[in-house]
C-alpha cells in the first residue's frame, strides 16, 4: 500500500495545482500519509506541496491542530536545509503556536527545538527564552523530565550566548538535578557540561578534572555515545593543558565509542576524533600517524562532511605540510575538492531560486531577441542621412528623458518625504498605553508582564525594520499588522477579532508596499471603533490584486461616526495618507458609515488603493 503513496501525492499536486473547478477531498490520514512521504518527494516540490496543503485545506477548522503544527515544522525543515534560517524561525515558530494545552507525543518536544535552534543561530535570545518558558509550561514536571532537561540546556547556551555565565551555571545546576533524581541516563552529558564551564569560566581547573575522573571510573556503565562525548572532551581538556600523550589516548577510546555508536551525525562524530587525532599526532612529530588518520578524514568523503569538519581538514593539511616541508599541492587539491563541492551547492541553490524567475522572464527574453534583431537589420540598412537623423533624435530623446528624470526624480522624493513624516507621525500613545499596560502587569502578573514585554519589544523591532525602507514585503507588512492586533488583543483579550482575505495574491507574494499604510485605520478601529461597545469587535481586512494596485479595504462592526463627526476636520495622519496615496494612485480614499447604506449594519468601511512594486528597489 505505501509504494503507491508517492503515485497519490502526484495526482493531489495535479489536481490541486491544475484546476480550480473541482479539488480533492483530502482527510486527516490522507494528509498524515503525505506527510510522512515527504521525504520521497522531489525538493523543488516539497515546499509547494506544504504551502498548497496549508493554503486549500489547513486553514479549515475541521482538520486538527496537530496536522497543521507538523505541516508547519515540515515547512520549517524545508528552509532550514536551504540555509535560510529567517523563513525556517517563522514557521518553526508557527508550528509552536498550535501547540496549547499539553506536550503529548516526541515530535512537539522537536517542534520547540527546531524554534530555538533557529533563533539562537540568529542571536535571538530573547525569542529563545519566549520558547523555552512556553515549553516548560507545557510539560508535567513528574513524567517528563527529559523534556525539561532539554529545556535547561537551551537556558544553559542561551545565557552564555548574552556573557550570564551565573545564570547558565544555575541552569547547569538544574540539569544535573534532573538528571540525579529522575533522569540517571543523561547525566553523563550534565557533567560534562558542568566540568566545561567550570574549567572556561573558573579558576578551579582541578574541579573540572575531578568530575572526568568520576565519569570515568566506570565507562562500560556508559552507552557509546556518552563515552565519545566524555572522552573526546577529556582529550580536549588534556591538548590544552599540553599533555599530548594523554590527549592521544583518550582521543583513541572516543574514537572507537564514536564507532560503536548508534547516532544520527556519526559521519561528522567519527570526522572529529580522526581530526582531532592527527593535530595531537603533528604535535608529537608523527607525521607518518597524522597523514594516517588526515586521509581516513577524507576518505569518510568530504560532501559528507559539516563545513567546521571540512575547515578543520584544511587547517591540519597546512600544518602538517608547513611542518614536513613538503609541497602544496596535497593541499591545493584538496581546496579543489572542497570548492568544487561548494559549487555544486550553490549551483543548485541557484538553479532553484532561477526556476521561480524563468516564467516571468520568458516574454522579456522574447522581446529581448526581437530587439537584438530588429537593431542589427537596421544596423546594415543605415546610411550618413539616417546616421544624422537618428543623432538629432537621440540628442532629442536625451534631453526630454533628462527632464522627465529630473521631474520625476523630484516627485519621488516628495513623495517618499512624505512617507517619512507619515511614519514619524503615527500615534505614539499606543506605545505610551502599552507601556502603562506592562507597569501594571509587573505589579499583578510579573511573568504574564515579562511574556508581554517580549512581545512588545519584538513588534517595536519589526516596526523598526520596516520603517527603514520605502517599500517593504507585503508578508512583512501584514506580519507586522496580525502582531500590532495581537499584542492588543493581549492587553485587552476577547475585546474584537480580526480576519485577512486575499484575492488574486497570496500573503507571501513577491511584492513590495510602502510600509505603516493600513495600521492608522485599524488602530483608529480598536481605539475609538470599539470605544463604548457592549459586542465583540471584529476587523475584515481585504486585499486583492487589481493591475498596477492592490485594493485594500478595511471594515470594522463599531460605532462608526455621526454626521456631526463626519464633518470635523480629518487627523494630520490621515490628511497625509490621504495626501500620499492620491499622488501615488491618483484616487482619493473612501470612507463609508455602513449605516447610511444598511440600518442594520454597524462600522465604517474604509477604501484605498495601494502602489506596489515587483522588488523592494525597483
Amino acid at each position: 500500500m505505501r509504494r503507491f503513496i508517492p503515485l497519490f501525492i502526484c495526482i493531489v499536486l495535479i489536481f490541486s495545482g491544475c484546476t480550480q473547478k473541482k479539488k480533492v477531498k483530502l482527510s486527516t490520514d490522507d494528509i498524515y500519509a503525505i506527510h510522512q512521504q515527504i521525504d520521497s518527494i522531489a525538493k523543488d516540490s516539497v515546499y509547494p506541496l506544504l504551502k498548497d496543503l496549508e493554503k486549500n485545506y489547513l486553514h479549515l477548522p475541521s482538520y486538527p491542530d496537530s496536522i497543521k503544527s507538523h505541516n508547519n515544522y515540515l515547512m520549517g525543515l524545508h528552509f532550514q536545509r536551504n540555509q535560510q534560517l529567517d523563513s525556517a524561525a517563522v514557521y518553526f515558530q508557527n508550528a509552536t503556536d498550535f501547540v496549547n494545552d499539553s506536550i503529548t507525543r516526541e515530535i512537539e518536544g522537536y517542534y520547540f527545538q527546531s524554534a530555538w535552534s533557529a533563533y539562537y543561530n540568529l542571536g535571538l535570545t530573547g525569542d529563545c527564552f519566549i520558547v523555552s518558558q512556553k515549553f516548560k509550561s507545557l510539560l508535567n514536571p513528574e513524567k517528563q523530565f527529559r523534556s525539561l532537561s532539554w529545556a535547561s540546556y537551551w537556558d544553559q547556551y542561551t545565557y552564555e550566548a548574552m556573557g550570564d555565565h551565573e545564570k547558565a551555571q544555575e541552569s547547569i545546576d538544574e540539569r544535573i538535578k534532573i538528571a540525579r533524581e529522575k533522569d540517571s541516563a543523561s547525566l553523563a552529558m550534565a557533567l560534562t557540561s558542568k566540568a566545561w564551564s567550570i574549567y572556561n569560566h573558573s579558576s578551579e581547573k582541578e574541579e573540572a578534572y575531578n568530575i572526568f575522573n568520576s565519569l570515568l571510573e566506570n565507562p562500560d556503565g556508559l552507552p557509546d555515545s556518552d563515552k565519545f562525548a566524555v572522552y573526546g572532551d577529556y582529550g580536549v581538556l588534556m591538548y590544552y593543558d599540553g599533555d599530548f600523550e594523554k590527549s592521544l589516548e583518550y582521543y583513541l577510546k572516543g574514537l572507537e565509542a564514536a564507532k560503536a555508536a548508534e547516532i544520527v551525525d556519526k559521519t561528522n562524530n567519527i570526522a572529529n576524533a580522526y581530526s582531532n587525532i592527527a593535530e595531537v599526532n603533528i604535535d608529537l612529530k608523527r607525521y607518518d600517524d597524522a597523514r594516517t588518520y588526515l586521509d581516513s578524514v577524507k576518505l569518510l568523503g568530504i560532501p559528507n562532511l559539516a563545513r567546521d569538519k571540512q575547515k578543520a581538514l584544511l587547517n591540519y593539511e597546512l600544518r602538517l605540510a608547513m611542518e614536513t616541508g613538503k609541497g602544496s599541492t596535497e593541499i591545493t587539491n584538496l581546496l579543489n575538492e572542497i570548492s568544487n563541492h561548494q559549487d555544486e551547492v550553490y549551483q543548485q541553490k541557484s538553479k532553484n531560486e532561477l526556476l521561480a524567475l524563468t516564467k516571468a522572464n520568458e516574454k522579456e527574453k522574447v522581446l529581448l531577441l526581437e530587439k537584438q534583431a530588429t537593431e542589427i537589420k537596421n544596423l546594415q540598412l543605415q546610411n550618413r542621412s539616417i546616421l544624422l537623423l537618428i543623432s538629432i533624435g537621440l540628442l532629442s530623446i536625451i534631453g526630454f528623458l533628462f527632464y522627465q528624470s529630473r521631474r520625476l526624480k523630484f516627485e519621488k522624493q516628495s513623495l517618499q518625504n512624505q512617507q517619512r513624516l507619515l511614519r514619524s507621525q503615527m500615534n505614539p500613545h499606543f506605545t505610551f498605553n502599552t507601556l502603562y499596560a506592562i507597569q501594571n502587569q509587573i505589579k499583578k502578573a510579573p511573568e504574564e508582564a515579562t511574556n508581554y514585554l517580549l512581545k512588545f519589544s519584538r513588534l517595536l523591532r519589526l516596526y523598526l525594520e520596516n520603517s527603514m525602507g520605502d517599500y517593504i514585503a507585503l508578508e512583512k507588512e501584514v506580519d507586522s499588522l496580525k502582531k500590532y492586533m495581537d499584542l492588543q488583543l493581549l492587553r485587552s483579550p476577547n475585546t474584537f477579532s480580526y480576519d485577512f482575505h486575499f484575492e488574486n495574491l497570496e500573503e507571501d507574494e513577491l511584492l513590495f508596499i510602502p510600509p505603516m499604510l493600513l495600521q492608522p485605520f485599524v488602530e483608529n478601529a480598536i481605539e475609538h471603533g470599539f470605544s463604548g461597545i457592549d459586542y465583540p469587535g471584529k476587523i475584515d481586512i481585504r486585499l486583492e490584486l487589481k493591475n498596477k494596485y492592490i485594493a485594500c479595504t478595511i471594515e470594522d462592526n463599531g460605532i462608526g461616526f455621526s454626521q456631526k463627526n463626519s464633518e470635523q476636520k480629518q487627523s494630520a495622519s490621515l490628511q497625509l495618507i490621504s495626501d500620499f496615496l492620491k499622488k501615488s494612485t491618483k484616487k482619493d480614499i473612501e470612507i463609508t458609515n455602513k449605516k447610511t447604506i444598511n440600518p442594520e449594519e454597524k462600522g465604517l468601511r474604509v477604501q484605498f488603493l495601494i502602489p506596489f512594486k515587483l522588488t523592494e528597489h525597483d
